[in-house]
């Protein structure tokens, strides 16, 4: 007797199911074939600042001076992550030498200042050795190659640490072929001497991408990516025992380009996250959690437009964006599942080579508390390049 009614409770379960997955598959078609006024680019791709590496240099000497000058606004009505709005300047002077065709030093600071405040958000040296044995393999010491925030995931990585944080700095592999890429990384952020009454912390990363199918027009990729932070050390004399954020995400991306047409290019994307990170009965009583990202977006001569759907169930990660996790900056405490569909529109110019004007909009509903989330940013992005010694 009971048998029938669990098979038709799991039926109803598994219709709930269906019934959600063609929703958001119906809402991300429909903005696919309507969004044909929407550039080139939808996503963060002119967030980048890391001196392009010349195989062929040798023996030259340049100044490079990157600049980021941003405002953003960040309206938040869900009560759990700040409500907020940054303006400001970066700016990174550097000398630039090839002391070999494999060899590159770079030396000079990184400055960031808020607008409206009389102090600077951090001022720090920046120092840079890039080594690259062949064309295909890179080693970086020192502040790192971040560019893109190493392409991670929003839900791992919040794009505004491009022009917040301090630059990273630390140990950096790359790895590149036509099908085949990695980048793996270590971003020490706080290092510890014998007696200090503090962590020690750093940031690590493994991101691959491999390209199962491509053509001219046509490219399936599979994205993996591991990616953690770690507080601990043995040598400091703060209480507390080690913490280690460790996140999980495989993914599949879908990337069709279109010749002859004011839309250049349509993308599907899909991944799956599991985050792990430390019970300690306090803040966190569990100790892994999970998320579902699906996202289509098209991208024409006029704008990128995105939809996209996220569910978290106790997901957390330290450094993603405050809208995808499940605990609250705030201390407003967990949720056990947060839901929402997010909106994208983003522009891009290229004003001359490396400097780029950027505009966009990201809005977001939560499907659960029915209450709308949503930011504005306005970005110039200038880098530029003085020769100060030529080849003969």
């Amino acid at each position: 007797m009971y048998i029938p009614i669990v098979v038709i409770m799991l039926k109803l379960q598994i219709l709930t199911i269906i019934h959600k997955i063609f929703r958001i598959g119906l809402l991300i078609l429909l903005l696919a074939i309507t969004a044909e006024s929407a550039i080139a680019q939808n996503d963060y791709s002119f967030f980048k600042n890391y001196e392009p590496f010349k195989p062929d240099t040798c023996r030259k000497f340049h100044i490079a001076i990157d600049n980021v000058n941003f405002f953003k606004n960040n309206e938040n009505k869900l009560n759990r992550q700040a409500d907020y709005t940054i303006t400001g300047t970066l700016l990174r002077p550097k000398a630039v030498y090839y002391a070999d065709q494999r060899l590159r030093l770079e030396l000079g600071g990184h400055i960031l200042k808020y607008n409206g405040r009389e102090d600077y958000a951090h001022i720090t040296p920046w120092f840079n050795v890039h080594y690259q044995p062949t064309d295909k393999i890179a080693v970086i010491l020192g502040n790192l190659n971040a560019d893109q925030g190493h392409l991670l995931p929003e839900q791992l990585y919040n794009p505004e640490r491009f022009y917040t944080a301090i630059p990273e700095a630390g140990l950096q592999a790359r790895y590149n072929t036509k099908r085949f890429s990695t980048d793996l990384w270590i971003d020490w952020q706080q290092m510890i001497l014998p007696g200090d009454p503090y962590k020690e912390k750093f940031v690590f990363g493994a991101r691959s991408n491999l390209e199962i199918l491509s053509n001219n027009k046509t490219l399936l990729s599979f994205p993996f990516t591991f990616y953690g932070k770690h507080e601990g050390g043995t040598i400091g004399t703060a209480p507390g025992l080690a913490k280690s954020f460790i996140t999980i995400t495989p993914g599949l991306v879908f990337n069709k380009i279109i010749s002859g047409s004011k839309i250049t290019d349509f993308k599907f994307l899909t991944s799956f996250s599991l985050s792990t990170y430390p019970k300690d009965n306090v803040i966190f009583n569990q100790s892994n959690g999970w998320g579902f990202y699906a996202s289509g977006s098209v991208n024409s001569l006029f704008g990128g437009l995105t939809a996209a759907f996220w569910h978290g169930h106790l997901f957390y990660t330290p450094q993603g964006s405050p809208i995808f996790q499940n605990y609250s900056g705030n201390g407003s405490g967990w949720l056990s599942n947060h839901e929402f569909i997010d909106l994208k529109y983003h522009y891009q110019h290229q004003i001359m080579k490396e400097t780029y004007f950027g505009f966009m909009f990201d809005y977001y509903f939560d499907t659960n508390r029915m209450t709308a989330v949503n930011s504005a940013g306005l970005y110039l992005v200038v880098n530029l390049k003085v020769v100060t010694s030529r080849k003969k």
